[in-house]
């Protein structure tokens, strides 16, 4: 009783401040399996409560059993899914409502390299002049278009390499609950303390 109190005020607290345009978790390995599934639909569930429209999970562990198990997990799930690893992205849910998308395997070196990879092409190929690579083509050329607001890191105190180009200017939050046992308030919680900060863009 005294935990829903709690986290009612949370959500009336952050209801009066403006939302994250986009939020990342870093898990763990493992973190995607037995009860790590369930908590894919939960927080999609927060996120329609709070008004965030997207959601980014990474796990580094690109075991292709992790891939099915989170594909059937959220192949009807109430939302636009998107499940990237380094062998292309694969598509589920209804494609309505909260954006969520989940990186297996698929870091922030090997996004880089492959865009680096496309912008040679290019520039092979006559499109592109060496002397107009800047940071538009670089970020054009990228898997990934959204750039988080705020990084929680769910369980550790390392951050990974995902998103090393888009998360430059991200707010980071470290809780040492583990994904599995993450609740509703320590999400909550990770949003009111990123609405709290002055938030300096690398400046």
């Amino acid at each position: 009783m005294i935990l829903r109190l709690y986290e009612r005020l949370l959500e009336t607290q952050i209801s009066k401040n403006r939302m994250p345009t986009c939020v990342a978790v870093v898990l763990s390995s493992g973190d995607l399996s037995g009860p790590g599934l369930k908590q894919l639909r939960s927080v999609l569930d927060w996120c329609r409560s709070t008004g965030l429209g997207s959601i980014m999970l990474y796990v580094n562990d690109d075991a292709p059993e992790i891939r099915a198990r989170v594909a059937a997990e959220l192949a009807d799930a109430p939302a636009q899914v998107s499940l990237h690893t380094a062998d292309g992205v694969e598509h589920m849910g209804d494609g309505v409502g909260v954006k969520m998308i989940i990186s297996i395997g698929y870091g922030g070196k090997h996004e880089v390299a492959e865009a680096f990879r496309s912008l040679l092409q290019d520039v092979q190929n006559g499109s592109l002049n060496p002397e107009d690579i800047n940071e538009e083509s670089i970020e054009a050329h990228l898997r990934f278009s959204q750039k988080p607001d705020l990084v929680i890191r769910a369980g550790g105190k390392q951050l990974s390499d995902f998103m090393i180009w888009q998360a430059a200017y991200s707010e980071l939050y470290f809780t040492d609950v583990d994904w599995r046992a993450l609740r509703k308030i320590d999400f909550l919680r990770a949003i009111r303390d990123w609405q709290r900060r002055d938030r300096r863009f690398g400046r």
